[in-house]
């Protein structure tokens, strides 16, 4: 077993944060949320994901998808309850999260990859193969801010996808990975789906791309309002979502 959540919950204050000294802020968390209230975003969440599963998170937006996946990649603590993650996490959760855009690509790879757990050595022998999985060849020197936001997104999920065929971690994590990407890419990126994971490593994915989740996961998260709906199938998982949360 890889990644178990046993009566996990997470919430958020409504109101937000004032505008006062952090200090201020975390002597009174507990009082803001009495007096404020919180939203329960995930609520007594019991799951457990065996090495070598492949699952899609399926659920509409606000659902908890995202949550989720943050709590397993330990970005959010949850508020009670248990994660265990045995093994190194890779994440791709939200746009634009680790890139540096003063730097040139070949910088980025170089940044990327070592958070991604790629040695320097590793990453230098990858360069090429991840810049031309994203089509970037020939522009390693290049300013990231001057690519566009679809080939930001090609240059990282490109990294994280030769971190999986390395073998470098054992747990990866997506949210609407491919948003702003065309569909050659898309293609790429499912093919690697399919070839690069190991028997030994997960991959979780939240994504409004049931079709592709068809494809790629052989099990899918159901979640709704925070709880785990239905853990199971795909496509089954789909006809529920379909069919009885009125989801087209």
């Amino acid at each position: 077993m890889t990644i178990q959540l046993r009566a996990v919950n997470k919430s958020f204050m409504v109101s937000g944060r004032s505008r006062r000294p952090l200090y201020r802020e975390l002597m009174n968390v507990h009082s803001r949320q009495r007096r404020e209230g919180a939203r329960e975003v995930l609520k007594s969440i019991d799951l457990e994901i065996e090495k070598g599963s492949r699952v899609a998170v399926i659920g509409r937006n606000g659902a908890g998808k995202s949550t989720l996946l943050r709590v397993m990649a330990g970005i959010y603590k949850p508020n009670s309850g248990k994660v265990r993650v045995d093994g190194r996490v890779c994440c791709f959760l939200e746009p634009g999260a680790g890139v540096a855009p003063a730097l040139s690509v070949r910088d980025n790879v170089f940044l990327y990859a070592s958070l991604a757990g790629l040695s320097y050595r590793e990453t230098k022998k990858s360069l090429p193969k991840i810049l031309e999985f994203c089509s970037l060849s020939g522009q390693e020197y290049t300013w990231v801010e001057h690519l566009s936001f679809g080939l930001q997104q090609r240059l990282f999920m490109s990294i994280l996808l030769e971190t999986m065929r390395l073998k470098r971690a054992e747990v990866f994590l997506f949210d609407e990975f491919l948003m702003g990407v065309d569909q050659s890419f898309r293609n790429r990126v499912e093919d690697a789906l399919t070839r690069f994971p190991s028997a030994a490593q997960i991959v979780l994915h939240a994504s409004h791309d049931h079709e592709l989740m068809l494809r790629t996961c052989p099990q899918a998260i159901l979640i709704d309002g925070g709880t785990i709906r239905r853990y199971g199938a795909t496509g089954e998982v789909l006809d529920l979502y379909r069919q009885e949360m009125g989801a087209e």
